[in-house]
């Protein structure tokens, strides 16, 4: 009897250490579900959809679309200067991913995990420096155009930050390789 009891005392100590990781795993993944639902309500609130979503004629978003950014193939809104005097600020694409106006041409980027045309290699840190700086995280440090509203995102906590990324992370990945975004030139008068 002894010697049954010697054997069961070191499988204690394994029962309880397993248990404690089960329970150290279940507390890592409802943090991580609680951080995707951050991000999504965010995300939601933000309207990232509006801009990073093409639409259909009717308005609304493409359903199976959603945040896959101006279609590749989908033509961009054009402006001239001249439509200022018109009051005409701004130009929209149809799929209301894509705006022209002094700033140049803005194009909402694919904001799915996909690796090479979305944001599957956006990290943590590069996606607050992005938005620390209002200079975009990927297409060498040019300036976020509008109409993306990065003096208020500069604001928002690097926790929540991580939060919008680790929800946008979620997503299925969309293959679409939205065109670059054109930086107007400065005036010259």
């Amino acid at each position: 009897m002894k010697g049954k009891f010697m054997y069961a005392l070191p499988i204690i100590p394994i029962g309880i250490g397993l248990a404690a990781m089960a329970v150290g795993s279940g507390e890592k993944a409802n943090a991580e579900q609680d951080k995707i639902e951050r991000g999504k309500y965010l995300v939601t609130i933000m309207g990232c959809t509006d801009c990073h979503s093409p639409h259909g004629p009717d308005g609304k978003p493409i359903k199976g679309l959603e945040f896959s950014g101006h279609p590749a193939n989908a033509p961009l809104p054009k402006w001239e200067p001249k439509m200022l005097e018109e009051g005409i600020l701004a130009t929209m694409g149809l799929t209301m991913t894509a705006f022209a106006g002094p700033f140049g041409v803005s194009v909402g980027g694919n904001l799915t995990p996909d690796d090479e045309t979305g944001i599957g290699k956006l990290t943590e840190e590069m996606l607050i420096e992005s938005w620390r700086t209002g200079n975009h995280w990927k297409e060498d440090k040019r300036p976020v155009l509008p109409p993306m509203p990065m003096e208020p995102y500069s604001h928002i906590t690097d926790d929540d930050i991580r939060a919008i990324l680790a929800y946008l992370k979620s997503l299925k990945p969309i293959k679409n390789q939205p065109p670059k975004s054109i930086v107007a030139p400065p005036p010259t008068h």
